[in-house]
């Protein structure tokens, strides 16, 4: 009886020496305080709507046992699969975008269209909380309380060697590397260290942003919807743009990991539409529909003119863009103004903030 409970005491020292023996690393899911359109603490000359679409640091090398811990300040997710799940698509249930008239009462011309709804594998958490290589797992939106709230945070488990690919399922081609090594094997760095480089990277990027909106100079007659990739900037370069009656407009994303619009209209009205038409869910048995202007737009393709009295009160929406050629959606449009005046638009999906001004003269 002695041995045996010798040996069960061994046991116990052995098993709590292994659990204390695994560490857990922080990995940054973009920046971690909020300098999106806000000037940011202790960080000067950063450009209204600068945000890091990127995981800090890039890759992480850790023993097989140990925890990962990710930390979102903004919107993100952190995935495994074996690519990342599309936002969003067309509605299996062949749904068809109901009857919606404009401020005039007529019909818009996408009614009767296919419907799009929002992928939950995108949003929704699913699949456990270790990566092995075995099973897609996700985090789900990772996004903070409130305003003054804390960065949200999910932890990993990764029980096996290996290499493993992480996405971000909000923002295409973020993505991230945990290298896997078999328990205790030697790493070139500690937490802290992980730590330090994090904070590192996100000096860095910050000083990409003041470089990347420098060289934001678009063509004559051409504006940029966004610029950036794993360090981007939401918002319109010339931020203000001057062209006579007749002009057609060049609005180009520049993005590789932010799809952004253009609506122009009251913005009461906007917000309205906003939330009959966008239905994102929020249960099993939620209404699920991707708003029909972000697919197709409020007028026909190759249509695209404006005069300040679109659909009888100046509402007038393109359909989503990206900069990025492996995402199906376009990069360009283009908008011809016909009449002078001052209009004022902003993208649906990011909202008023990242807004632009395009002046019409005779």
């Amino acid at each position: 009886m002695r041995r045996i409970t010798i040996a069960v005491a061994v046991l116990a020292v052995l098993i709590a020496a292994g659990q204390a023996s695994a560490a857990n690393y922080q990995v940054f899911l973009g920046e971690q305080v909020p300098c999106g359109f806000i000037k940011c603490k202790g960080i000067s000359g950063v450009p209204k709507g600068t945000t890091l679409d990127q995981f800090l640091p890039g890759t992480v090398t850790i023993n097989a046992g140990d925890t990962v811990t990710f930390s979102s300040a903004s919107f993100h997710t952190v995935s495994y699969s074996k690519q990342p799940a599309a936002l969003f698509m067309p509605d299996p249930a062949k749904g068809k975008y109901g009857p919606l008239n404009d401020a005039a009462g007529s019909p818009f011309y996408f009614v009767g269209f296919g419907k799009f709804i929002y992928n939950g594998l995108a949003f929704a958490p699913y699949g456990p909380k270790t990566v092995s290589g075995n099973t897609p797992t996700s985090s789900g939106a990772l996004s903070p309380a409130g305003p003054k709230a804390k960065p949200a945070t999910f932890t990993y488990t990764f029980p096996k060697a290996g290499s493993y690919t992480l996405w971000c399922n909000v923002h295409p081609g973020m993505k991230g590397k945990i290298v896997v090594r078999p328990a205790g094997s030697p790493v070139p760095k500690t937490p802290a260290q992980v730590q330090a480089e994090a904070l590192a990277d996100v000096s860095t990027a910050w000083v990409q942003s003041k470089a990347l909106a420098d060289t934001a100079k678009p063509p004559k007659n051409t504006v940029y919807v966004g610029v950036g990739g794993d360090t981007t900037i939401l918002g319109y370069f010339p931020q203000t743009l001057t062209v006579k009656a007749g002009t057609t407009v060049t609005y180009t994303n520049k993005s590789l990991t932010e799809v952004h619009n253009l609506v122009f209209g009251p913005k009461k009205y906007i917000l309205g539409m906003e939330k009959k038409t966008d239905l994102l869910p929020t249960g099993p048995k939620a209404p699920n529909q991707v708003s029909p202007f972000l697919i197709y737009g409020s007028e026909p393709k190759g249509k695209y003119s404006y005069d300040g009295t679109n659909h009888g009160n100046g509402f007038f929406v393109t359909p989503l863009s990206i900069g990025n050629k492996a995402v199906p959606l376009p990069q360009t449009w283009k908008v011809t103004y016909t009449k002078p005046g001052t209009y004022k638009f902003f993208c649906w999906i990011h909202g008023p903030d990242m807004g632009g001004t395009t002046i019409v003269t005779k």
